[in-house]
This record gives structure tokens, sequence and C-alpha cells, in this order.
């Protein structure tokens, strides 16, 4: 890729790997530049504006906020009202100031609202609740399910690239064509896909991807590439630039079980389990005696209610659960 430096907008715009990015053509360069950004922070305001300028748009992200808008318009209101009650004609210089105030409350008023307009017109978020499980079929026949406390979005003219948060089970429609491949895109990584069914959760600082059928690529924002197998399994975690886990897996049902209103755990301790239960639903769990969180649980936990899912860990771990203001406390008699 390009080693130049970048100190202007021009420098940007006239750099043939950052308009491919800019335009989402190609993955090579797609990649380079989603790992640039990220550890050029200082530079991401000036590469938006140069992909702003490339995509037709020339408003900011952060332009005008709605507080600023709304003080404008007090503004406006006050001048206007004090000419009213004047009873003597305003001079012209009054006259000027009085339009200036109005075309400048306007000039932001519409500058907000494009900017509205615009994340409205190339965008489209799918977000979920605690306790809520949302299945889509995107533009292109992928089926995806998306899990509590998560979000999806892609650009319109572009369903096959994905970016997640949360967790979302996938199975892409494979496109017998040219550029035909299925991109996800989270914090740590970009999965690079064809016709296949996976897995990908990004809670808890890492990004966990299950290879269900068919193959996948996997470019790690360390720069590294991997391919995967069926029934695959691996960690990533960006803070640490490294793989953390990998391992191939007898069954797969535990890593999807959730998008069936349930979990499966195996030998899996005490702490780790409710992890899962605090993903979906957002409680938060206080352990009374440290060695609770090591009881190994395993059974099928259903997840459509959340007291029918603690009863169920209860029983089978026999602990207690009960509520202490806003935290669930676990302990033992």
């Amino acid at each position: 890729m390009t080693k130049k430096t970048y100190n202007s907008v021009e420098d940007f715009l006239s750099d043939s790997s950052f308009v491919n990015w800019a335009n989402n053509s190609q993955l090579s360069d797609v990649s380079f530049w989603d790992f640039w950004l990220k550890n050029n922070p200082l530079k991401k305001e000036m590469a938006y504006e140069a992909r702003d300028i490339l995509l037709g748009i020339s408003l900011k992200k952060d332009f005008i906020s709605q507080e600023k808008v709304d003080e404008e318009w007090v503004k406006l209101e006050s001048t206007l009202l004090a000419l009213k009650k004047n009873k003597t004609k305003p001079s012209i210089f009054d006259n000027k100031i009085s339009k200036t105030i109005a075309v400048a409350s306007l000039l932001i008023l519409c500058s907000f609202v494009s900017f509205k307009i615009y994340k409205n017109t190339f965008y489209i978020t799918h977000e979920t609740a605690y306790g809520e499980i949302l299945n889509l079929k995107l533009k292109d026949g992928t089926l995806v399910t998306l899990n509590a406390n998560s979000n999806l979005s892609y650009k319109k003219n572009n369903p096959r690239k994905v970016w997640i948060e949360g967790e979302a089970y996938f199975k892409v429609n494979k496109k017998e064509t040219q550029n035909a491949k299925f991109l996800v895109q989270t914090n740590d990584l970009l999965v690079e896909v064809f016709g296949t069914t996976f897995n990908v959760n990004t809670l808890r600082e890492k990004t966990k991807v299950y290879l269900e059928t068919g193959n996948i690529w996997l470019t790690m924002d360390n720069g590294i590439s991997k391919k995967m197998a069926p029934r695959e399994y691996i960690e990533y975690s960006s803070k640490d630039q490294k793989i953390l886990v990998t391992q191939k897996l007898m069954s797969g049902a535990a890593q999807v079980s959730w998008k069936n209103g349930k979990l499966i755990f195996k030998n899996l301790p005490l702490e780790k389990a409710l992890n899962k239960v605090s993903d979906t639903y957002g409680v938060t769990f206080n352990f009374k005696d440290k060695s609770i969180k090591n009881i190994p649980i395993t059974g099928i936990v259903p997840t459509t209610n959340l007291n029918i899912c603690l009863n169920a860990i209860k029983k089978s771990t026999n602990v207690n659960i009960k509520k202490e203001n806003t935290k669930l406390v676990v302990y033992r008699d």
C-alpha cells in the first residue's frame, strides 16, 4: 500500500488506494485503511472529510449539535420579538442584523437537518434491546439473526458489507458473480465470506468467530490473515493484538444455540455462564463467595424469560440468586 504522508485533505484525495477505501471497492485497500485509521486517530477527521467529498457529502458528521440549533432559534425569536415591540421604524442597520441572525439560524438548522438526512439516506441500522432477538433478510438474500443488545449496519447500496457490534448468526447467500464476497467488519477484524454459515460475537472487548459450514478468511487488525475451516472457533483481541483462542469443536451447538432461545452449557464455570445471561439481559451479578464462580454447569437453559433462565441455573448448580438493589447476588446457604 501507500507510504505517503497525509497532511491535507488533498493528500488523501490523490491516493488511489484511499479512493478505493472510500468507495468500498477493493478488499485489500479497505482492510489497510481501516487498520491505518485505527492507528492514526489524529488523522481521522481529515480522512473522513476527504471520504465525504468523494461520496458527494460536504458536511462533517459532528457539524452541529441540537443544543446549538435550539440556541440559535431562541436568539432569532428574541430578536424578532424585540423588533415587533419597538414602535419606531427599524434602521437599515437593525434590518441587516436581524436578517443576518435569521440567515445564520436557518443555515445552522439546514446543516443539522442535512446531517440527519445523510445518516438515514446512506446507511441502514438494525438494533436489538436486551432480551430481544431479531431475524433479518438482507437485500442480497443473506439471512441474519441478531442477538440481544446488538446492532448491525450497512450502506444501502452495499448490503454485502456489514458492521456488527454484539452478536449475530449469518447464513450468507452465495453470489456467482465478480466481487460477490460478503464482508463482516468488527472493531477487531474483517470476516471475508462467500456462501457459508457462521457466528460473530464482539462482546467483552474481543471478537469471537465460529464457522459452521463453508470457509471464511479473517483479516485481523494486526495485519495477519487466517483461513477458517468448518467447526473452527477463534477469539481475537485487538487490545492484545493476538489470537487468544483457536480450537476445532466436536460440536458447535453451544455457539449458536442462542438463536433458538436457549443456552447450552457443557461443564462451563458458573461465572462464564452468567456472563452470557448478562449479555442477553443486561443484568449484573455479584458473587458473595469467589469459589462459587467456578461451579461447573452442564445443561440447556432457556433464555426466553429471565426468571425461568435463572431458576434453571439455580437448580443445576444448587445456588441462590436474589436481587439486591440493581444487582443479582449469587450465594450458597
